[in-house]
């Protein structure tokens, strides 16, 4: 009997996947565990096996589509195997006319990834309805009217898409729902930066991992958070889920947008395990081939801008964590010690937190925490 593959949840938060691309054409065989479609996520994009195998019969995933965890994307079985005919749920006849809107679900998103205005399409379903074909015809014939303004001279639109579009949507849906409130405070990273400095020759010589100034960041933050467990935690469903465990998600930057790899029991872990987990997810983040359980189920998040010469910003809730840090360069700065004037390495830590979730009262001892281990860091090499 052929068997449906259905897109699944290749991530915690996952409730939608785009088709990226197929790997296997239909018609052809294909191995259990072989490559058979790149999914993008709200996250990255996945690269998913084929579950069994045998023949792909039908493909009814679109590339470059949205697709709900559970839809069916293809079928696969032996060959010449009976499947049931495709049902589109656009045309279904079992939709009521009367309360059905003017354009698909499917529809409009496409015509929103093409620029499209889908409203003015003549539609060819029911009642006049404007399906994902009408969408698709009118980009191919290019009689479609562009709801992107037409580039003057010089200027160049493109619509968001991919990624990029992913975080957008995510982003602007938790700010406009959680209330953001940000607190900073200024360390003294002298002593920090001069110990890495003093070591890394040693390090480097004992093939350990040499620790860089945001791996002390996370092991103070791991630390701080065992300190102050109410900011480990999450909003969902309307209720407080405080965790134990500390996974730490770290932002890295890759060309599509911004992905999250997470370190998992950062809480248990030193400072150098830190700074190889960190280097790993990072050249994985660059090449695309992070896993969905090394993208999911971070309980805090850290973000970096200082080696782009940021001093600080104020970062955004990575929902449906409470807290995210933002962590700014190390830098040179005067400072008033013993009534003198002193020239000290500095850095500024925001911490952006869900009020909903945390008063600001924990949230700044926290950071004063924070501030004190990264001010005397020698316990953090423990």
């Amino acid at each position: 009997m052929a068997t449906q593959f259905r897109l699944a949840a290749l991530g915690h938060t996952m409730e939608t996947g785009r088709v990226v691309e197929w790997h296997v054409a239909e018609g052809k065989p294909v191995e259990e565990g072989q490559l058979l479609v790149s999914i993008e996520t709200d996250k990255t994009v996945v690269e998913v096996n084929s579950p069994i195998g045998g023949t792909v019969l039908r493909i009814e995933g679109t590339v470059d589509e949205e697709y709900q965890v559970g839809d069916t994307l293809a079928w696969i079985g032996e060959d010449n195997e009976t499947i049931p005919d495709k049902v589109d749920v656009e045309t279904s006849p079992t939709q009521e006319p009367s309360s059905a809107p003017r354009v698909t679900p499917v529809a409009e998103r496409l015509a929103e990834r093409h620029g499209i205005d889908a409203s003015g399409l003549t539609g060819t379903g029911p009642n006049g309805r404007v399906t994902k074909d009408d969408v698709r015809r009118a980009i191919k014939s290019g009689t479609a009217t562009d709801t992107l303004a037409e580039a003057s001279p010089g200027v160049e639109i493109n619509p968001l898409v991919g990624i990029r579009r992913t975080t957008a949507e995510r982003l602007s849906s938790n700010w406009s729902v959680a209330p953001h409130v940000t607190e900073g405070i200024e360390v003294d990273a002298t002593a920090m930066a001069t110990l890495r400095e003093n070591n890394k020759n040693t390090w480097q010589e004992s093939k350990t991992a040499v620790p860089s100034i945001n791996d002390f960041v996370l092991k103070a933050t791991a630390n701080a958070l065992q300190n102050h467990p109410r900011l480990n935690a999450a909003l969902i469903d309307n209720a407080i889920h405080q965790y134990q465990d500390i996974h730490l998600g770290v932002a890295v930057e890759v060309d599509a947008g911004l992905v999250v790899p997470v370190v998992h029991s950062a809480g248990t872990l030193s400072l150098f395990e830190i700074a190889v987990a960190v280097k790993r997810l990072s050249a994985r983040a660059q090449s695309g081939e992070l896993t969905p359980e090394e993208l999911g189920g971070a309980t805090f998040t850290v973000t970096n801008l200082g080696h782009l010469g940021i001093d600080w910003f104020t970062p955004v809730l990575n929902p449906p964590q409470c807290a995210i840090l933002g962590v700014g360069r190390v830098r040179k700065a005067p400072v008033v010690e013993n009534d003198s004037i002193v020239a000290r390495d500095t850095m500024t830590l925001v911490l952006t937190f869900d009020h909903r979730v945390i008063d600001g009262a924990p949230c700044a001892r926290f950071l004063a925490d924070l501030r004190d281990q990264i001010e005397n860091p020698e316990p953090l090499l423990t």
